[in-house]
């Protein structure tokens, strides 16, 4: 028995494997020649049913034909005819008459074994033998197609690399180029700012003017950022004596107010001064630097000069005098509580 079951194993995985390489088509095929089969003992089933009934049918009445006629044989020798009788009679008669069957009273029994089965498709070895042929064939063809395919994979690989190496050297180039102009153009800019500021400083008219505004403007600013709204139509000596004025409502209010609190305001504001200091700071030797970043990448893109000649022979080092550094920062602060200690009297 187990060598029976082994072997009927094996002969399972045998037809799963012939299964799946057989044509979809074949199972279609024979499922529907095994749906015409069906149909077929159906129809044989109806027909042979339909007969029997019909027989039965046909013996019935021929017995209630037979039992009418000895009964009106019967009551004729007694002279008299009954009617109701003979409607019973033709009502049974009708009431016997075979039923007509359709295909849907007909059960669909199970089909016997050998029906059930589907045949196998291959029947010979070589049909295996070819499959196993245009397989291998198929599988060159795909295996050529992917070959040819990673070829041309590779060499667009290596134009796409090659184009955008090129293109990152023109890139580079033109944001050199741009970097240069833009320094140019710096420089440029701060020789007409110069020339400008050296022709205001010769006009002492200009320069006065030039003083006037920019203090109107600053006082201006003071004026709104004190009432929150700006006057156009109030002078600078106005806008002043507003600023005084309230200046010395707040000085009022703030000699009224706590020491502790007062001290602490005086604190937070002192270290929020310093930090605009400090980002100031930052934001102008971050500025420096990049300027001196963009003065090195000129001076390294500019032509190299090769000096001609006899060497100039070393003499001695000049003596540095050392200039004495005031530290900015410590300056401004002390410029700044100075002025905070002003503003408070």
């Amino acid at each position: 028995m187990s060598k029976f079951e082994e072997q009927l194993e094996d002969c399972r995985k045998y037809k799963d494997f012939l299964d799946k390489l057989t044509p979809p088509e074949w199972f279609e095929e024979q499922e529907a020649a095994k749906q015409r089969r069906k149909a077929e003992r159906k129809m044989r089933k109806l027909a042979q049913r339909q007969a029997v009934l019909d027989e039965k049918a046909s013996l019935a009445q021929a017995a209630i034909q037979a039992e009418a006629d000895a009964e009106k044989a019967r009551k004729g020798r007694r002279g008299r005819k009954d009617k109701n009788s003979e409607e019973m009679f033709e009502k049974e008669k009708q009431n016997a008459k075979a039923p007509i069957l359709t295909l849907e009273d007909i059960s669909d029994d199970d089909a016997p074994d050998d029906e059930e089965d589907v045949p196998m498709y291959f029947q010979e070895p070589h049909q295996l033998l070819d499959i196993f042929t245009a397989l291998e064939e198929s599988n060159l063809f795909l295996i050529q197609n992917s070959q040819e395919t990673e070829e041309a994979l590779e060499e667009l690989k290596a134009k796409f690399a090659e184009t955008r190496q090129r293109m990152e050297a023109e890139s580079a180039g033109l944001k050199a180029q741009i970097d240069t102009l833009k320094g140019s153009i710096k420089v440029e800019e701060d020789k007409g700012r110069a020339l400008l500021d050296r022709a205001g400083k010769n006009t002492g008219v200009h320069a006065q003017e030039r003083t006037l505004d920019e203090l109107n403007r600053k006082v201006a600013e003071v004026y709104r950022a004190i009432f929150s709204e700006a006057d156009n139509s109030l002078g600078t000596l106005q806008m002043l004596t507003n600023i005084e004025a309230r200046l010395e409502e707040l000085l009022s209010i703030i000699d009224a107010m706590p020491r502790e609190e007062v001290e602490g305001a005086e604190k937070q504001k002192e270290k929020e001064r310093r930090q605009r200091v400090r980002e100031a700071k930052q934001a102008l030797a971050a500025k420096l630097q990049e300027e001196r970043i963009q003065r090195s990448i000129r001076r390294s893109q500019e032509p190299v000069r090769r000096r001609v000649g006899k060497p100039i022979m070393f003499r001695s080092q000049p003596i540095q005098r050392k200039k004495k550094e005031v530290h900015e920062e410590k300056k401004m602060d002390e410029e700044d509580d100075v002025n905070f200690y002003l503003t408070l009297q």
